[in-house]
């Protein structure tokens, strides 16, 4: 499903924060002296979560490359590696829309110049 741990992790963590963002906006709609304690507590710790975007610069594996992407350090395959990455971030750096931090109240954006079309 994952072909990688960074994608996979930054999903969770998105998930996790849209979550907090979610239980704060229901928060909000019960009155303050309805709420316990512990609501109280939860509302204030995360009722200042920060805007945050994530730039992914994940290596694309070539259609001839085997498993063997992971030991093999040929110069051939390093510079073909460190050039890819090279255009994947000038790709990412074209992209001011994406440098920009999100709005208030965005929340979490996470972009990829490998799902462009994608944005959390």
């Amino acid at each position: 499903m994952y072909s990688s741990r960074t994608r996979h992790n930054t999903d969770v963590y998105r998930k996790t924060h849209n979550l907090k963002v979610r239980l704060h906006k229901a928060l909000s709609k019960v009155p303050e002296d309805q709420l316990s304690d512990e609501e109280h507590q939860l509302k204030s710790t995360i009722g200042n979560l920060p805007e945050i975007a994530i730039l992914q610069l994940i290596y694309q594996q070539k259609a001839y490359e085997g498993d063997s992407k992971d030991h093999e350090f040929s110069g051939t395959s390093m510079r073909e590696h460190w050039t890819s990455g090279y255009e994947d971030t000038k790709r990412t750096l074209r992209r001011r829309d994406w440098i920009r931090m999100p709005e208030d109240g965005m929340g979490l954006a996470i972009h990829d110049v490998h799902r462009e079309s994608e944005q959390y």
